[in-house]
């Protein structure tokens, strides 16, 4: 709790910091681009050391996730292979907040019609990543989940409102001045292209303009966007609704590390289900594990052989689920017909 919260977007006081704590002046710098809110969730960390901090974190988080994923699963079988998803170890390995991001959007999918409140204020906690949000307000709209809507966008307001008030104008001032920074490291492949696996990291690793790169992925989102809201505005099963809407958060945005693909645990825990009660016939077993070794495969992957491989993936994952979602809706009309 030392110093100007504004300070956290200052890349050299930063960096001054990081090498303080940690300690070392080997180790590379860290950016911090997130918004103020996501200092309101930070501060009391501030109070304990170092590792203690790192430690009350990561199992907080962890254990909210597994909590999530058992939920939207129901089952409590789920916890295991939720917390053997090979992306949990890269969350643990970065001390990043995959946990929170994963377990918030699987509690959100859970209370959607349960308790609208409850997932719109967990949508509206969801914001302090919003590059991973940009469908979710989409869906809401187009199937008329106004309260929830209305709840996150309050939520959001008040939690900008809130940060406001703690860190000051400048705290905000100063985050919006670093997304230069943001996007000069997204643009630049300052973080190396092989850990990120989004279309457009991948078509920069092989060689492609920065331009060219956009122009793919927005064509790439807005399909991608068209596809799961069919789906979501159709009748059909929530688990693939579900199950879709975790797929497409990691194809849309152009920043996607491989520890964001914890959120895959999403789909790949209500494919399961979906599987377990209507039969594996349409999901295909080994897609669901290379769906769940993908965090670690394509890392790997990409520094060798540079090509969309999880992207690739995702596609095939979608495709599957749209299948699934059209086949059970036609199921139900000839079951209303009969």
């Amino acid at each position: 709790m030392q110093g100007n919260a504004a300070d956290a977007y200052d890349p050299k006081l930063l960096y001054l910091k990081e090498k303080e704590v940690i300690n070392s002046s080997e180790i590379g710098y860290f950016t911090f681009t997130y918004p103020p809110m996501f200092l309101l969730i930070l501060a009391p960390l501030a109070y304990f050391p170092y590792l203690a901090s790192l430690g009350l974190w990561l199992g907080a988080t962890l254990a909210f996730y597994a909590l999530m994923i058992r939920k939207i699963s129901g089952y409590r079988q789920a916890i295991i292979p939720a917390l053997a998803f090979p992306a949990v170890f890269l969350t643990i390995g970065h001390g990043q907040n995959a946990f929170l991001t994963t377990g918030l959007l699987a509690g959100a999918l859970y209370y959607l019609d349960r308790k609208p409140d409850v997932a719109g204020i967990m949508l509206g906690l969801l914001t302090f990543k919003p590059h991973l949000g940009i469908i979710i307000p989409i869906v809401l709209i187009a199937t008329g989940h106004w309260r929830v809507f209305v709840v996150a966008t309050v939520t959001t307001l008040a939690l900008a409102a809130a940060s406001l008030a703690f860190f000051g104008l400048e705290t905000w001032q100063a985050f919006f001045a670093s997304n230069a920074l943001a996007f000069e490291v997204l643009d630049k492949g300052l973080l190396p292209y092989h850990k990120m696996q989004s279309l457009f990291a991948n078509i920069r690793l092989m060689g492609a303009s920065v331009s060219i790169a956009y122009t793919l992925q927005i064509i790439y989102a807005f399909l991608v966007i068209c596809i799961v809201t069919w789906i979501w505005v159709k009748p059909a099963d929530r688990l693939l609704k579900n199950a879709a809407l975790a797929t497409s958060i990691l194809m849309i945005t152009p920043f996607l590390l491989d520890y964001d693909l914890t959120i895959l645990s999403v789909a790949i825990a209500c494919l399961a289900v979906y599987g377990s009660e209507h039969g594996f016939r349409g999901i295909p077993i080994n897609l669901l594990v290379i769906a769940w070794l993908s965090s670690i495969l394509f890392r790997l992957l990409n520094a060798s052989i540079p090509f969309p491989w999880a992207q690739l993936m995702l596609c095939v994952l979608l495709a599957k689920i749209y299948l699934l979602a059209r086949e059970s809706r036609q199921n139900n009309s000839e079951y209303d017909l009969s």
